[in-house]
Parts: structure tokens; C-alpha cells; sequence
């Protein structure tokens, strides 16, 4: 009786001593380097700055395309965002990259699972008969119990490859995003070279007509004797010109309207647009703040960090499986060669083990491996560093387009009034007599130039401020600067603010970090 009491104690006390060891050995060691993020030579300003920026713009939103003023815009950016397909492709990715997040942390707790097995044996005609040991018997036996299987995270190992997992979750998460604001912008864009071809043909058209009375009038001086038929001819030339460029505006102008209906997720001929001209869209006055916000608003940039903390966690997976692993298992149910015996006590049985695995010799593949994710490591930083400096030149690029195409829209309108005016003259000195033909021809050309020209500086000007927001990541707005719940307009007797929901693809997603490894 008293080796069976000490067995007991003993056999309790050895079960809470490996209780305790599984509660307390997995936080006991981490092998993953802390993270940093890379550092980065930001300037304080950017180097092209917009002329004369005013303290009242405010910082571009996210749901910046709204600036424009249009409301055949706003309708389908948000169709786009809802029903776009390369969106909806970059969301499933997001939600195999949480499963993938999830089946690596699961090894976290210990894995249980049921067994159910009934087996019959009869070696009829076998060994056993040959021999004449008298085995020739069929065996039955049932059982059904409960496994589990346990593996001590000792060295941060699961948890390092759950952090990483995490990690690239959250890169997929800001992949959605740049390729939300990606979209965003190439529809703008679309949309925008749609209403410039638009424009573009009207003018073309409005300058054929005009050739076409001009043609008129030369024939018939040519019938009264006023004029040769070389000028004749050259009318003649000058307005088939004008028609030969009518095709290639119309190409642009169905391309663009195809490439709208496929970013919309619908087929062309299920679209139908009614703008009508560039002058319906307001041009949006942009404040573009400071570089450091690129970090904290380009979600490339984002993305490009994520990636580097999951190669930090992968560093310490490698490190791990230099290390020994630990792993406990443990069997407990019941079997028996009866149906009716089998819930009895004595059909009871049980089985706990613990068992150490290292690796004695691999020909070098685990220095390798961590070899592998620390010059991994090193290409993400190089990525990082270069992605911040792509994010500066697009942003640079954009606010030098934004000046310069300002500035050119002001010269060419100025170019468009005077060959209008000297249109206007010479056509009516032409009609007195007072100057040749030539001078109307080519005041003509020019006229015709000068309108084109003036609509594609307004293009430019439009796609200039598309490419800025673009390059800013798609707005500049943070958490800390929108106000408290409690505030509201009218207590900081400020007048109301657009509100800030976004649409479903455009949200800031809230960036899922993993806890310290003790």
C-alpha cells in the first residue's frame, strides 16, 4: 500500500512539475533579432515646392479624386472601388495570408484529436499454420481515445514564424492599398483623357467648319478671278489635314472610355458617359506637406517595412533549428477485443511521453538556412531604402509637373488669344484685299495649333495634380489629426468638415502587430 501511495505522489507531482515546465520554458528564450526600422535621410522640404503655397490649403484627403468637383467622377471611383476585380484578388490574397497566419500560430497550443479504430487479423493459411504454433486464431480489438501532441516553443521558434506570418498579412494588407490608389488613379486619369479627347475632336470639328467656309469662300474667288487655283489647292490641303486628324482623337478618346468600363469590372458596351468637357473639373489647389509623411502615408513604403519585420522573424526561425526540440505527446482511451468490455475499467489505458530532437550533422544546410535570412534581411533593407527614395522622386516629379504645367496653361492661353486675334485680322484683310493668302493659311494653321495645344495643357495641367496625389499615397491625413469624438464643428466654431468614411477598399486598415517574444 505505501509504494503504491508514493507511486501516486510521485506520478502527480512529476505531471505538474512537466505542467509547469510547458507554462514556463516557452517564454524562456528568443532568438529573433530586435527589429529597427532602417535609417533614412529625409530632407525637411521638398526641393520643388508649389509657388506661393497658401496656409489655408488644407492636406489632400484620401478621398482626394472628390477635389475635382465631379460628381460623374465620384460615381465611378466608388463603383471602381466596389467592384473592381484586381481589388477584390488583392482581398482574397489577404485572406489566405491571415489563414496562413493562423495555421502558424496554432502550434502554439497543444494539438488534440480523436481515434476511433476496430481491426480484425486472421492469418489463415499463414506462418502460423505452417508452423503448427497454434497463432491460427482471428484477433479483434476496438478502441477509441484521445491523442494530443505538444511541442515546447523553447527557443521563440513558432512564435517568430507566427510573427512573420503576421507580418506578410499585413504587407497584403498595404498591396491592397497601393493598388486601391493605383486604380484610383489610372481611372481618374482615364477619365480625364476622355474628356481631353473629347475636347479635343470638338475643336478639330469647330476648325473644319471654319475651313470648309474658308474653302467656300476661295472657290468662289477663284470663279470671280480673284484668286488661283495653287490657293485653291492649298485650302483644299490644309482642310484635309484638319479632317485626318480627327481618327487618331477618336482612337484615344475609346481606348480611354474601354479602359474606364474595365476598371469598373463591366464591358464597354455596358458604360455610358456624360461628361462633356475638361472644363467641368475644378482644378484642386494641393498642399503636399512634409517628406517624413511619406513614411507614415505610402502604403509602398509600408509594405516594404512589413516585408523587412517578417525577414527579421524569419531570421529567428533559422536560428531556432540549430537548437533542440522539445515535444510532448500523450495517448488516453480505451480498447478492448469486446464491444461490451470496451468502457470498462480495466480496458482503460494511457500513454505520456517527452522526447529531444537535434541535429547532429546536416552538411551545413541550417547555417545556411540562417545565412539565407540574413542576406535576405540585408536585400529588404536595400528594397526599403530605395522604395523611400522612388516615393521622393515621384512626389518631386509630380510637384515640378504641377508648377511647370500650371505655367505652361498660362502661356498657352496667352498663345490661343493671339492667334485668334491674328486670325481674325487677317481673314478680314484677306476679304478687303489687303494681304495674300498666305497670311490667312497660315494664321489658320496656327489657330487650329493653338486651340489643340490649349487642351492639352489643360490635360497636363489636371493629370499633373493626379500624379501629385498619387505620389503622396492618396492623401495625407493621420488618426491624430482628426478630432476628438467629443468635438464637433460648431465648439471649435469651425465649419463643418467632409466626413471621413472611406470606401471599403480605400480604409486604413489597422496594422496588426505581434507581441514581444519574452
Amino acid at each position: 500500500m505505501g509504494k503504491a501511495i508514493n507511486y501516486g505522489l510521485t506520478g502527480r507531482m512529476g505531471r505538474w512539475a512537466l505542467l509547469a515546465i510547458a507554462t514556463t520554458l516557452p517564454s524562456a528564450c528568443n532568438l529573433t533579432p530586435d527589429y529597427e526600422r532602417p535609417q533614412q535621410d529625409l530632407p525637411g522640404t521638398y526641393r520643388n515646392p508649389l509657388p506661393d503655397p497658401s496656409p489655408e490649403i488644407p492636406r489632400p484627403l484620401s478621398l482626394w479624386w472628390k477635389s475635382f468637383d465631379s460628381v460623374e467622377m465620384d460615381a465611378l471611383v466608388e463603383e471602381a472601388l466596389a467592384n473592381n476585380h484586381d481589388i477584390k484578388a488583392a482581398t482574397q490574397r489577404i485572406a489566405q495570408a491571415e489563414a496562413l497566419a493562423g495555421s502558424a500560430g496554432s502550434a502554439m497550443l497543444p494539438s488534440v484529436t480523436l481515434n476511433a479504430k476496430r481491426s480484425v487479423d486472421s492469418p489463415t493459411g499463414g506462418q502460423g499454420a505452417i508452423l503448427g504454433s497454434g497463432t491460427n486464431r482471428t484477433h479483434r480489438l476496438s478502441s477509441v481515445g484521445f491523442s494530443a501532441s505538444y511541442e515546447l516553443d523553447l527557443w521563440g521558434k513558432i512564435r517568430a514564424s507566427e510573427a512573420s506570418a503576421l507580418a506578410t498579412t499585413l504587407a497584403n494588407v498595404h498591396d491592397r492599398e497601393t493598388l486601391a490608389i493605383t486604380m484610383v488613379s489610372d481611372l481618374v486619369g482615364a477619365y480625364i483623357q476622355y474628356l481631353q479627347s473629347v475636347d479635343r475632336e470638338s475643336v478639330a470639328l469647330q476648325n473644319i467648319a471654319n475651313m470648309k467656309t474658308m474653302h467656300a469662300a476661295v472657290r468662289e474667288r477663284v470663279r470671280l478671278g480673284e484668286s488661283s487655283q495653287l490657293e485653291l489647292a492649298q485650302q483644299r490641303n490644309v482642310l484635309a489635314q484638319g479632317e485626318a486628324s480627327i481618327p487618331p482623337i477618336v482612337l484615344l478618346r475609346e481606348r480611354s472610355f474601354n479602359k474606364i468600363a474595365a476598371l469598373l469590372g463591366r464591358a464597354p458596351g455596358a458604360l455610358s458617359l456624360t461628361g462633356k468637357s475638361l472644363s467641368e473639373l475644378k482644378i484642386p489647389e494641393v498642399g503636399p506637406g512634409l517628406p517624413s509623411d511619406l513614411l507614415l502615408r505610402r502604403p509602398d513604403i509600408k509594405k516594404a517595412e512589413a516585408n523587412l519585420v517578417a525577414a527579421n522573424a524569419n531570421i529567428g526561425v533559422a536560428r531556432a533549428k540549430m537548437l533542440p526540440s522539445f515535444s510532448l505527446t500523450g495517448d488516453r482511451g480505451w480498447a478492448s477485443q469486446l464491444f461490451d468490455t470496451l468502457t470498462s475499467p480495466g480496458s482503460i489505458y494511457f500513454t505520456l511521453a517527452a522526447s529531444v530532437a537535434t541535429t547532429i550533422f546536416d552538411n551545413g544546410k541550417t547555417e545556411a538556412d540562417i545565412a539565407y535570412s540574413r542576406a535576405k534581411f540585408a536585400e529588404l533593407v536595400e528594397a526599403y531604402q530605395q522604395t523611400v527614395l522612388n516615393s521622393l522622386r515621384d512626389v518631386e516629379d509630380a510637384l515640378a509637373a504641377v508648377r511647370l504645367e500650371g505655367e505652361l496653361e498660362v502661356a498657352q492661353t496667352e498663345v490661343l488669344n493671339a492667334s485668334l486675334d491674328a486670325y481674325q485680322l487677317s481673314s478680314e484683310a484677306f476679304r478687303l484685299g489687303m494681304v495674300d493668302y498666305l497670311n490667312v493659311l497660315e494664321t489658320q494653321r496656327t489657330r487650329f495649333q493653338a486651340e489643340d495645344a490649349n487642351v492639352q495643357s489643360r490635360f497636363g495641367r489636371l493629370s499633373a495634380v493626379v500624379a501629385l496625389y498619387k505620389a503622396l499615397g492618396g492623401g495625407m491625413e493621420r488618426q491624430e489629426d482628426l478630432p476628438a469624438p467629443e468635438e464637433t464643428a460648431e465648439t471649435r466654431n469651425e465649419a463643418p468638415k467632409e466626413p471621413s468614411d472611406l470606401p471599403p477598399a480605400m480604409d486604413e486598415v489597422g496594422e496588426v502587430t505581434a507581441q514581444p517574444a519574452g
